[in-house]
């Protein structure tokens, strides 16, 4: 079913959407937000990939293909969880916020 997906990608991008906007209004009013961001930062990191793996599923062999923007996506996508503090360094430093551990 190819509508569950793009529904589950939407509501996906828009919980990633809400931390960013959490992490951002924290931030507005002065006070500390290194969890939020590694949070938001995490959470749209992985959300991406998700739906970037999802749509190029959809695509079929198309989506392997330079000539659609699925597989420039996908490889894009797929940097966030590396650039800018890897996906494991946010969860790092999520557990430890978590644990009491800062």
């Amino acid at each position: 079913m190819i509508q569950e997906q793009i529904a589950e990608m939407y509501v996906e991008e828009q919980a990633a959407r809400l931390l960013v906007y959490r992490a951002a209004c924290n931030r507005d009013l002065g006070q500390r937000n290194t969890i939020e961001v590694s949070c938001a930062k995490f959470y749209a990191a992985e959300v991406a990939v998700k739906a970037a793996n999802q749509a190029v599923k959809i695509f079929g062999s198309y989506g392997f293909s330079s000539e659609y923007p699925v597989e420039r996506l996908y490889r894009d996508a797929k940097s966030y969880q590396i650039v800018e503090g890897t996906s494991n360094i946010q969860k790092m430093i999520i557990a430890r916020n978590a644990l009491g551990l800062k």
